[in-house]
């Protein structure tokens, strides 16, 4: 038979199957099974993750820099106030011993000119006359004097002593330190001028990065293209085997019970289990996985959703959230509940040994609930409306994978109970990464101790040594046995993972992990709570290593992120899209007029605040600054140190910050009051640190949170 011949008849046979499920007209385009990325791809020197760890890198690095030089201008500032206060305490000693010497002095005198035997020797008496030897005619009332003379004499003699003995004490004590303050304001001087040079140098950095960003964001979206058509290109090969063993789809309820399958099918094992919902048949002397028509049908339409920009909480049909996808993957023969906390209950679950093609996939976690859904494909892949990428996508399973379930097994046999979600749940929604997250001042130390280590390979390095692709953590080269430490107090869990040899993973709530890998030594158990600095164990070489080290790692709500912010500051602005903080492309961003711009959802907020606002006062809502580059940001803080934000911190720099005029820059103003009252609504927020009597008042700052009907 002709090869093109029998290659029609092979999309025929596939054609006829998925009508026969409805199949979406995105997923009826044939597609081949290997698809090579497009030329522009494989060319491209540097890849978007490469870029995005070298702009963190870098932004690490200066904030490093720049906490170093605050925090030795605070000791120097601390050191000058205490050298002045020594000197000030010294004077006044000194002033206090001048006058107890001055009073022996003119007891002294007195004594020789009354003849009055002494006890002091001369070089005393010559040292108590000094102060008084031009005021001898002070002396007067002899008699009183004789009276009192022999018993005070040598008391006051002790009593000048030890003034002076004081007063050259605090003299000493003041000026060591003055050396001190003088060797602070000397070292912070320098590191005043490694911060400049460092500041220029990031500028210089970033902006040369920014045509490479733009770049590699469209190079990034044609990579997931690929990946799209390639998880689509292994599907209908999958269908295509099923239309040639001649297996028409059953339903899902003869599915159900792999013991009571229809004849022709045999249960589908896995791990030595049959899996439930899903069956096999024996073909060419091969096992072939046999679907229910309704998982068919919810995989091609998630398919059909491909490619359609992400909405928060949009259900169709342009955007889409994650639960809004999935709702349109299994209708109609299911409609999930309207919160994926919601979803758990309702559905059986399924061991995540036993996954298949159409379950659905909810990530979270028991400290901060659930917060994302995808519809499984094969190769630890699923569909889901991604809000760091924009979009629907195909992507790989999350780390935060919290439990599957199979929507055609209908209700739990035993109750599900979803984790309850907190404040925090609503940064993670749909694969999302906070912008940023602090740990709390004071919290947060280095996992190695100061000089025992050396900074590895960072995070973010390609290489096919890692599964991911590229490198998740930061790595520490340290001898063997050097102690490891706790960042901040949370609950431990143990691991035993074949890369890692012994893993500790520390569960510090709201969506914050931390993971020591290779260690030689664990010092701790499942379950424990540890603190700040304990020590958790010893570097190591156990797992996939080349050598001792520790494998530190972030990650927020199971994704991980580069965790020198986090050491360099104690708090971390982690981006959305895996961006870095000031860094993101301009595609990427929404222009709202003026030359402003802002991340879209933000921007499309701002756009309906502000329609009101015209309403409302018959002007256009005036603002000054909006998305804010990292070059700038280190621009401000270069000029305006006390008032900007630390540079790659500034919510500015994500695209969700305004800084607003027109009377809403005045507190109490009628414009203010009405931003106050309103603004929440369109999801535009004052933060509490910008209010009135905190420590930076900016009335004209406002931030876009957690819209109010979210």
């Amino acid at each position: 038979m002709d090869l093109g011949k029998r290659r029609w008849l092979r999309f025929a046979a596939i054609g006829t199957l998925l009508a026969a499920v409805a199949v979406p007209a995105y997923a009826d385009d044939p597609t081949p099974t290997t698809q090579p990325p497009p030329a522009s791809v494989t060319d491209v020197n540097r890849s978007l993750e490469q870029l995005q760890a070298e702009a963190a890198a870098v932004q690490a690095d200066f904030a490093k820099a720049t906490i170093a030089y605050t925090k030795a201008l605070k000791e120097a500032q601390t050191a000058e106030a205490a050298a002045k206060a020594a000197e000030a305490t010294a004077s006044t000693s000194k002033s206090r011993a001048d006058e107890e010497r001055r009073r022996l002095g003119v007891i002294t005198a007195q004594a020789y000119q009354l003849g009055i035997p002494t006890v002091m020797g001369t070089e005393s008496i010559l040292w108590s006359l000094a102060p008084v030897a031009e005021n001898l005619q002070e002396i007067a009332d002899r008699q009183t004097a004789i009276v009192q003379l022999g018993s005070t004499q040598v008391s006051q003699y002790n009593t000048a002593m030890a003034a002076e003995s004081e007063s050259n004490r605090l003299k000493s004590d003041a000026v060591t330190k003055r050396a001190a303050a003088n060797e602070a304001a000397a070292k912070a001087q320098e590191l005043s001028k490694q911060v400049q040079q460092k500041a220029a140098d990031a500028s210089a950095m970033m902006a040369d990065q920014t045509a490479d960003l733009d770049v590699a964001s469209g190079v990034s979206q044609q990579l997931q293209t690929v990946r799209d058509a390639q998880a689509l290109a292994r599907w209908k090969t999958y269908l295509t085997e099923l239309a040639a063993a001649k297996v028409t789809p059953p339903a899902a309820a003869v599915l159900k019970n792999p013991a009571k399958l229809p004849a022709g099918l045999a249960p589908l094992t896995r791990r030595g289990a049959a899996v439930p919902g899903v069956a096999s048949v024996a073909t060419a002397g091969r096992t072939v996985r046999v679907l229910s028509a309704e998982t068919i049908r919810a995989v091609n339409q998630a398919f059909s959703l491909v490619g359609k920009r992400y909405g928060v909480a949009a259900t169709g049909p342009d955007k889409y959230g994650c639960l809004g996808a999935a709702r349109v993957a299994w209708e109609p023969y299911t409609t999930l509940p309207n919160l994926v906390g919601k979803v758990y209950p309702d559905y059986q679950a399924v061991p995540t040994t036993q996954i298949q093609p159409g379950d659905l996939l909810v990530m979270g976690s028991r400290s901060y609930g659930l917060v994302h859904i995808g519809i499984a494909l094969d190769d630890d892949e699923m569909i889901a409306a991604d809000e760091s990428k924009g979009a629907v996508v195909v992507t790989g399973v999350p780390d935060n994978l919290y439990a599957a379930l199979r929507p055609t097994l209908g209700a739990p046999v035993k109750p599900q109970v979803a984790p309850v979600a907190t404040s925090d749940a609503y940064a993670f929604r749909c694969g999302n990464t906070a912008t940023s997250y602090d740990v709390g001042s004071g919290s947060w130390t280095w996992p190695l101790p100061d000089g025992t280590y050396e900074i590895g390979t960072p995070f973010g390095a390609a290489g096919s040594e890692w599964s991911s692709g590229y490198h998740t953590g930061q790595d520490f080269p340290a001898a063997i046995g050097t102690p490891v430490r706790a960042v901040t107090s949370g609950v431990v869990r143990v691991e035993h993972p074949a890369w890692a040899g012994n893993l500790v993973r520390i569960d510090h709530g709201n969506g914050l992990e931390t993971l020591y890998a290779h260690l030689s030594r664990v010092d701790v158990t499942d379950g424990q709570q540890v603190t700040a600095g304990q020590q958790i164990g010893a570097v190591g070489d156990k797992g996939n290593t080349t050598g001792p080290h520790l494998h530190f790692e972030v990650r927020l709500g199971g994704d991980p992120v580069n965790p020198m912010p986090f050491l360099a500051t104690g708090s971390a602005s982690t981006g959305w899209g895996g961006y870095s903080n000031g860094m993101i492309p301009a595609n990427k961003l929404c222009a709202i007029g003026g030359g402003h711009m802002l991340r879209c959802d933000a921007a499309a907020a701002y756009g309906q605040l502000a329609a009101a606002y015209r309403a409302q006062f018959g002007k256009t809502l005036c603002i000054t600054d909006s998305y804010r580059s990292y070059a700038s940001q280190v621009s401000l803080y270069q000029r305006k140190p006390s008032l900007a934000a630390l540079p790659g911190t500034s919510n500015h720099g994500w695209g969700v910050a305004v800084d607003l005029c027109g009377g809403i820059d005045k507190y109490n103003t009628v414009q203010y009051q009405w931003m106050k009252a309103h603004a929440p609504s369109y999801g535009w927020l004052h933060p509490a640190w910008a209010e009135p009597g905190r420590n930076r008042e900016e009335p004209w700052h406002w931030e876009f949170g957690n819209p109010v009907a979210s």
